[in-house]
């Protein structure tokens, strides 16, 4: 039986084209695709924390004391009045709310299940973006949901480059082996923002609980 040299031709290039690849991949480029991914392993976010409420806005009770203390002496005597006092006082809790933000080190998602997702979903602020494609967002979605394509990540940058980086996002797929929360988490927290959710059980386990439309 005769081999046919146009495929022995062909396999060759394959061959020296597959080795080419795997050698720039492996090592010539540092940043090679790795060909197995590595499973990502998330922190499960505690139910403690949706609770918290915003303390800066409140006006600590010995603030309002020292403010009546420094009138009073005022009145008495003007040279035991320090200027700069409530700028001391101020400035060691603004440094260490600061180095603890820089201990912390970059933001990262967190998992949620279906139970903390509906505790999250009844603050308004709250963003919730499905990662899949147009046609399975068509076919159902989490309520307040807004589709935004993992794989299409890239045009929607300028608008969310402008947001607030501080609200809380809800990020969800199909779930099971679906990835696309997993990437599109990634992007969001590369552009800054800091409380980022995966809804792990995606839409398969919000349909599962009752709740899917």
């Amino acid at each position: 039986m005769k081999k046919n040299p146009l495929l022995i031709d062909i396999a060759i290039i394959l061959a020296i084209s597959t080795i080419i690849a795997f050698w720039f991949n492996g090592f010539s480029n540092p940043n090679g695709i790795a060909l197995i991914r590595e499973k990502q392993i998330l922190e499960i976010a505690n139910d403690a924390e949706f609770d918290i409420t915003n303390s800066e806005s409140i006006v600590p009770a010995d603030s309002q004391s020292a403010q009546v203390v420094s009138k009073d002496t005022l009145l008495v005597k003007k040279d035991s009045i320090k200027p700069n006092l409530p700028t001391q006082q101020t400035t060691p809790i603004t440094d260490a709310k600061k180095s603890t933000e820089e201990d912390a080190g970059p933001a990262k998602a967190k998992a949620v299940n279906y139970g903390q997702v509906k505790k999250l979903l009844a603050d308004p602020s709250v963003m919730v973006i499905d990662a899949r494609n147009e046609h399975e967002f068509a076919e159902g979605h989490l309520p307040k949901a807004r589709n935004i394509f993992a794989m299409e990540f890239q045009q929607y940058i300028p608008e969310l480059i402008g947001m607030n980086k501080d609200i809380r996002i809800i990020v969800y797929c199909g779930g099971g082996q679906c990835e696309l929360s997993h990437e599109l988490s990634n992007n969001l927290i590369g552009l800054g923002f800091k409380k980022v959710y995966i809804y792990l059980g995606g839409w398969d386990d919000w349909k599962k609980n009752g709740s899917g439309k």
